[in-house]
């Protein structure tokens, strides 16, 4: 198993035992108490666990969302399979919404294909990859407020509100930080509330979730699943989320 996978594995066992001790964590892991501890090191410096003594518990004394490079190094193919589908949802001519996550950096280099294109995002990092384009078709507006240099992001609702409501969006684009049956969540309240605006000034959402955020509710929740018109992953979900799918008329793509 390599590294990021071990880590998500980590973080999903650590949801829903809240502690566990390094010698069972390494059993489930199939791995050695050294490779176990280079891991826990890794995501304590993320500040998303806490070592005690004789094993490891999830850090829910902070709300900080995991860095935009812990988020860039994981799961990179299947972001790029998932955005390869997406792309065929901006035509030319579009108002598009995309937010600052790491899923959603993957499709700026697709946008080349579209012309008289809109962007409007919260992503620093993704903004500045679409100035690096240096296509005069797409124009790019980024949201004001406050800056979160964990997610190099920007947050902040009231200075939302004034921003989108000067604009037409035909499409949002998002991905989360964890979804279950019962909605899609946040690990922060700020990029939460974003979202919850953009979504209701746009005439169609669709969201982008590769395997590893099923089953993974986390502290803020954005929406219920049924908000969404497409949800896009890299394989097919289980069978309870594709019964709810049906039911309520959203394209689940993989």
């Amino acid at each position: 198993m390599m590294q990021e996978e071990r880590l998500t594995q980590i973080l999903t066992i650590l949801k829903r035992r809240k502690k566990i001790s390094n010698e069972e964590l390494a059993a489930m892991l199939f791995c050695s108490i050294s490779t176990l501890r280079r891991d826990l090191i890794k995501l304590e410096s993320q500040q998303l666990i806490r070592r005690v003594h004789g094993g490891v518990v999830l850090n829910l004394a902070t709300t900080n969302e995991p860095s935009l490079y812990y988020r860039e190094t994981n799961f990179i193919k299947e972001k790029k399979e998932i955005c390869e589908i997406t792309q065929d949802f901006i035509g030319d001519g579009m108002c598009v919404f995309l937010d600052s996550s790491s899923t959603v950096q993957q499709l700026v280099p697709l946008l080349k294909t579209v012309s008289n294109l809109v962007v409007l995002t919260n992503g620093i990092k993704l903004a500045l990859n679409i100035s690096d384009m240096n296509d005069e078709s797409i124009k790019a507006f980024m949201f004001g407020g406050e800056i979160k240099k964990n997610s190099s992001s920007i947050v902040g609702t009231d200075f939302t509100t004034s921003f989108i409501n000067q604009f037409n969006i035909d499409l949002a684009v998002f991905s989360c930080r964890g979804l279950d049956i019962n909605g899609v969540y946040e690990s922060s309240l700020s990029q939460a509330r974003i979202k919850q605006q953009v979504i209701d000034k746009s005439k169609n959402s669709i969201l982008l979730a590769d395997e590893s955020k099923f089953d993974s509710p986390h502290f803020f929740k954005v929406s219920n699943l049924k908000t969404y018109s497409a949800i896009i992953s890299n394989k097919k979900p289980e069978t309870e989320y594709t019964k709810l799918f049906n039911k309520h008329g959203i394209d689940c793509l993989y």
